[in-house]
């Protein structure tokens, strides 16, 4: 007799973890179904950044339409970006950091004694975070050792 109520209590135990597992899953798959969506939108933004940094301060003082053009991609980034951290999407700053590679692909290192080993000096690229789960590392440069 104890050795059935230990088989139904098992099989109990063993469909609530079942549904508990299921459930988790499809709250995963909602938070995580615009992860593809998001890492394509990411050469966007990558793209409109670049164009901001090209134009400088004395060209959009010099050229009405070159400040207006600036201003409207400017616009269209902040746009982006704010749709960005609506959805939990967000930048990955690692300047300074501590080399973690969940967060950073490492692209170089670089000798500089003045600073931390393994801490990062350059960034090549930009890193995204969705909820918490890395969907592009920060390509960037690293101290090491000298």
């Amino acid at each position: 007799k104890q050795w059935y109520q230990r088989r139904v209590r098992g099989a109990l135990a063993d469909g609530e973890n079942v549904r508990n597992r299921a459930k988790k899953e499809l709250e995963d798959s909602k938070v995580f179904s615009i992860q593809s969506f998001a890492k394509d939108l990411l050469p966007v933004s990558d793209v409109l950044e670049k164009a901001l940094e090209s134009v400088g301060e004395e060209d959009r003082q010099g050229n009405a339409t070159l400040a207006n053009l600036h201003e409207g991609v400017s616009l269209t980034y902040s746009q982006l970006h704010q749709v960005f951290k609506r959805h939990n999407l967000v930048k990955i700053e690692p300047m300074g950091e501590v080399f973690d590679p969940i967060y950073h692909e490492a692209m170089f290192q670089i000798p500089d004694p003045s600073k931390t080993p393994g801490t990062v000096c350059n960034v090549v690229q930009s890193g995204y975070i969705l909820q918490s789960r890395s969907i592009r590392p920060a390509k960037v440069g690293v101290v090491k050792e000298t």
